[in-house]
């Protein structure tokens, strides 16, 4: 895409005509590695993607910083226009929710219907105000007691799965993190104010709240509230990063919406 060269995973076949496509956003940080039990349970009836944002995972960094919601929604519409793309569902994370809803409100013909998973639409904090993490690891069992730490429900498999795609081998031993060092000190989607596009939506919609997350259940209910006929749920026992910790509860989910009627 005009932005680098962004790496995706495919999951599925085609499911046919009346099965649009499913595409998978990721949080900053993260990969598409995350939706891997996700995509392979929704996969059975359609084609599922789940991609890296630019500077994240397998895909390029930019050289200039260019990190800015806007250059990931050019990057998206670059992405679904090169994959063939014309009409497709999207269920995004945290900031991968902020990327598909700017993706939405510019291309509603193109979006059939869309799941918001963990996350409010503005900020108060700082992008600068990153909480301190550590950019490399001694060993790889360092790095899974720290993703551990972070996601304690999730299972062995996915999280060796997520922990070893989040990494390369650093120069004379131990792990590097892939994605661009910048986004250990600054996360520019908290410049963010989605609300008004929010309120724009008019397709169908459902908003996602891990119970242990830091991202407000009030918050997300306001949300829902905002757009007409959206609904709104709440996943037990897990935190943020949900794909990762109840990927079956998730994807349940998922289906669920994906394949209900429209209103």
């Amino acid at each position: 895409v005009p932005g680098g060269l962004l790496h995706a995973l495919e999951f599925g076949a085609d499911g046919g005509g009346d099965v649009p496509p499913l595409l998978l956003l990721h949080g900053v940080t993260g990969h598409a590695w995350m939706w891997h039990d996700v995509a392979q349970r929704l996969s059975v009836s359609r084609r599922v993607i789940a991609y890296d944002l630019r500077g994240h995972g397998d895909s390029q960094w930019s050289a200039n910083g260019r990190y800015n919601s806007e250059d990931h929604i050019a990057d998206l519409e670059a992405l679904a226009d090169a994959m063939g793309l014309k009409r497709f569902s999207m269920a995004g994370l945290s900031w991968g929710a902020l990327i598909g809803i700017g993706y939405a409100v510019r291309h509603p013909q193109r979006v059939e219907r869309m799941a918001i998973i963990d996350v409010e639409p503005s900020f108060l904090a700082d992008e600068n105000a990153v909480l301190e993490r550590p950019a490399s690891f001694g060993s790889f069992d360092e790095l899974l007691a720290w993703e551990r730490n972070a996601n304690p429900s999730s299972s062995d498999a996915l999280l060796a799965l997520f922990a070893r795609h989040s990494v390369r081998p650093s120069e004379g031993g131990g792990w590097t993190r892939k994605h661009d060092p910048y986004f250990l000190r600054r996360w520019p989607f908290r410049r963010d104010d989605r609300w008004s596009e929010l309120r724009s939506l008019r397709l169908p919609l459902v908003l996602i709240n891990g119970e242990r997350s830091f991202v407000r259940e009030e918050v997300m209910k306001d949300m829902a509230a905002c757009v007409p006929g959206a609904q709104f749920e709440v996943v037990n026992d897990t935190g943020h990063l949900i794909p990762l910790e109840a990927p079956d509860a998730l994807a349940q989910r998922l289906a669920r919406f994906l394949d209900a009627s429209p209103y």
